[in-house]
């Protein structure tokens, strides 16, 4: 029997969601919208890598389900010292790719306003460029300066 070899490839992302509550009092995971679950093809107790753009860290876990139309990303237990209210995260969620459909693979993602509406759907935008803020089928690239005066975008 040959093994076929895998890579793990990003599967789903929710891009710049914003932290609703953190209550490290409860058992653990991450709630999201049921409508975010779906459209970024996540299930409930998937596991989930959460980035948290606003502080830097970084943390694994796992989704929860949360009401209907509540738009709440809320961080729960013990991630709950890491993320906070008013925190923009991104929620990514792998799987093991075959290696002959890696090549080919395509993840969903997707991307939310400040109160966790569905923006957009994919595609990823690489760095050094940004979307516009009038129309995300146009790029501009990125304006922000390092502390010494050089462009952010340097070396990407």
């Amino acid at each position: 029997m040959v093994d076929t070899p895998y890579r793990k490839m990003l599967a789903a992302k929710i891009h710049r969601a914003t932290v609703t509550g953190a209550d490290v009092n409860y058992e653990g995971s991450l709630t999201v919208p049921p409508e975010l679950l779906v459209a970024a093809k996540i299930h409930p107790y998937e596991s989930l890598h959460v980035w948290n753009v606003t502080r830097g860290t970084r943390l694994e876990t796992y989704a929860i389900e949360g009401l209907p139309n509540s738009n709440d990303v809320c961080a729960n237990g013990a991630a709950a010292h890491l993320i906070r209210p008013g925190d923009h995260v991104i929620l990514a969620a792998y799987a093991m790719v075959p290696e002959a459909d890696a090549a080919t693979h395509k993840p969903r993602l997707i991307f939310v306003d400040d109160n966790n509406q569905l923006s957009h759907v994919g595609p990823e935008i690489a760095g050094p460029n940004l979307r516009s803020d009038s129309d995300d089928t146009h790029l501009v690239r990125s304006t922000e300066m390092t502390p010494d005066g050089q462009p952010l975008a340097e070396g990407c």
